[in-house]
């Protein structure tokens, strides 16, 4: 699984939100205070209890917020930013024709350990002008999807991590829905 798969998840306002239910349902659920003060005050609790169901929702949000945590710290920037190398092209790729940040994008690979191929010798171009014209700024669409590439398959066990977090989060959740779809159906056809 590559960053960019993760992405979808990643980036949804969903798995943000998620960061804030542990704590909610912690304080809503799990707070015995809560619990005690509705068991004497109220008629709507006699019996408060957390049903499993609540549990198992509690911990799918705590693990969607585990993962959208990793996520948010460890994705690449690039990644988070743009869904594909193109969508990252189309954008940037004015910025970099500049011969100051074309060796910006060199130094990124640098940095990365990576040896970046350079057919055109888009750097010498770069540096002996003032930067790369319109033809040669389509060059510089092969070096940028390199570095997407290289970007999109760094930290291979923040993403094993990121992922086993959302499939966690997601087999939680269906527990209790496919239970409650069974009870639902049981009844409608009278079982």
């Amino acid at each position: 699984m590559r960053w960019n798969d993760l992405r979808r998840i990643g980036n949804s306002p969903v798995a943000r939100a998620s960061i804030i239910v542990p704590v909610l349902g912690y304080l809503i659920l799990f707070h015995s205070d809560l619990i005690n003060y509705l068991q004497f005050h109220s008629s709507f609790c006699k019996d408060c209890t957390v049903s499993w169901r609540l549990h198992f929702l509690y911990f799918a949000c705590c693990s969607f917020a585990v993962g959208s945590i990793l996520y948010a710290w460890r994705c690449p920037e690039v990644i988070k930013s743009y869904q594909t190398a193109r969508d990252f092209f189309e954008s940037e790729h004015v910025y970099f024709c500049h011969p100051q940040n074309i060796s910006y994008l060199f130094e990124l690979f640098a940095r990365e350990g990576a040896e970046p191929s350079d057919p055109f010798n888009l750097l010498a171009l770069a540096n002996d002008s003032k930067g790369l014209g319109k033809e040669q700024a389509s060059m510089l669409s092969g070096l940028m999807g390199q570095h997407y590439f290289v970007q999109n398959r760094r930290r291979f066990w923040s993403r094993i991590a990121v992922a086993t977090a959302y499939a966690l989060g997601f087999f939680l959740l269906a527990i209790p829905a496919v239970v409650t779809f069974g009870q639902v159906l049981g009844r409608f056809i009278g079982w």
